[in-house]
């Protein structure tokens, strides 16, 4: 093979400095986006809305006796709720999102964001993830073992979180991130425990620091 020339060297040191300029100037757009100053009311919902509902389910049994006592009317009208909830939750998140692409450039819209920032690369991180996730916790539901189920959406959540925290740089991301994984790798360590408090000890405090994070960083770094 030939030596390369210094005038080849130079090119490829001038296309290697491009391609870092393009990376950075696409990170810091993401980043902008990705703040948590636009989603810590939506995760502050979150939070909220997984300790409130993890409570109402305890209150349910400890006045049925047990999760099965509880009757089948009282369990689609919580289960209602959750889904209404989510789906509020779903749309709070789109308008947020919006709504900080909009501060960036007027022309920018979320399906343009997803489609952009779904490269080939990271949809082929997310959706085997996504699968693998929904299989394991069908496994666990078909085996009676659903107390698991918590802990490994949790080790899911914190895999997304991690990624985005290191992709933008954010912090807050990366503390939801290890405490997700690192909750989520206890329970499911540890064995089986109540799931209303797993919901809450994980998920539930997962979110809320998370916004608390959010609201505690200075605002000099957010907008």
């Amino acid at each position: 093979m030939n030596a390369m020339t210094d005038r080849q060297v130079d090119k490829l040191l001038e296309d290697i400095s491009s391609i870092k300029n393009a990376i950075s100037r696409n990170r810091e757009a993401i980043r902008l986006i990705l703040l948590p100053v636009h989603f810590r009311l939506l995760y502050l919902l979150v939070g909220l809305s997984v300790i409130g509902f993890s409570l109402a389910f305890h209150l349910l049994m400890r006045h049925h006796g047990s999760f099965e006592a509880i009757p089948a009317i009282t369990k689609t009208a919580v289960y209602t709720a959750i889904v209404m909830v989510w789906i509020l939750l779903g749309w709070i998140k789109w308008l947020k999102l919006a709504g900080s692409l909009s501060k960036i450039d007027k022309r920018f819209t979320v399906p343009y964001f997803l489609q952009e920032f779904f490269s080939f690369r990271i949809v082929h991180v997310y959706w085997p993830l996504l699968v693998l996730v929904i299989c394991i916790c069908t496994v666990f539901v078909q085996h009676n073992v659903d107390f698991y189920v918590i802990p490994t959406i949790a080790v899911g959540l914190g895999l997304v979180h991690n990624f985005i925290g290191s992709v933008t740089q954010l912090w807050q991301w990366l503390i939801s991130g290890y405490w997700f994984l690192v909750t989520g790798l206890f329970l499911l360590a540890t064995g089986p425990m109540y799931v209303p408090l797993a919901a809450s000890l994980s998920l539930g405090i997962g979110a809320l620091l998370f916004a608390i994070s959010g609201w505690a960083s200075k605002a000099s770094n957010e907008e």
